[in-house]
């Protein structure tokens, strides 16, 4: 049963919630080697899916915080592209020392016609950023859009098949929100692109798993 299934009936944890092969082996995730990060801080890195502005309910990096016993937070910023904002994950390590880092970005990119090799790069930029200050990262897929951005869900369709390819060549866990979605257009807001209330719930869920 998948989280989706839970959220609409009764809200408990579910199974982890991996991109194909599930996470890089351990029950739960970890950071073995911190160094000066924090292992009680997450940082919910991405647009504004991950900052909520488009809901007008509780966005999931903060109800994350109540599940899982860590300081999660939220530096997800509207409208913003993974191409562009590479270099904010340098920033956020450096002002927050997070022992984990969940990224969730890309689909802005696409609306605004990049091509997904392009997104992906910038992903990994990431990705090597975190590994190199010790930051065990998280990717994370888009729910397929539905409704007014039906157009973009093929190209978002590509790109969440490169997130779990990149995820799986790094070794990292991936959280597979496409799948968790399956689409269902009563986890969208009405432009069929940011999650509402139920669909903010099934984020969360997804991501409080690997703790």
């Amino acid at each position: 049963m998948n989280v989706r299934a839970i959220v609409h009936l009764t809200l408990l944890p579910l199974l982890l919630a991996g991109c194909g092969g599930g996470g890089p082996g351990e029950d739960r995730i970890e950071n073995r080697n911190p160094g000066n990060n924090d292992l009680n801080v997450v940082v919910a890195f991405g647009d504004s899916i991950t900052r909520g502005s488009e809901c007008a309910c509780e966005p999931y990096p903060q109800r994350l915080t109540a599940l899982i016993g860590k300081s999660v937070l939220n530096t997800g910023l509207s409208a913003s592209r993974a191409i562009e904002n590479v270099s904010r994950t340098q920033e956020a390590i450096d002002k927050y020392h997070p022992a984990f880092m969940l990224i969730l970005y890309g689909v802005n990119d696409l609306i605004a016609s990049a091509e997904v090799a392009s997104v992906l790069a910038a992903l990994e930029e990431m990705l090597t950023i975190c590994e190199t200050n010790q930051v065990v990262p998280v990717l994370a897929t888009y729910p397929q859009p539905v409704g007014n951005h039906l157009g973009f869900a093929e190209r978002t369709l590509q790109l969440n098949d490169g997130i779990r390819q990149l995820a799986q060549a790094h070794g990292i866990y991936c959280v597979d929100l496409e799948r968790e979605f399956d689409a269902d257009p009563e986890l969208y807001e009405g432009d069929g692109l940011h999650p509402n209330e139920a669909g903010t719930r099934v984020v969360t869920l997804a991501f409080a798993d690997l703790f």
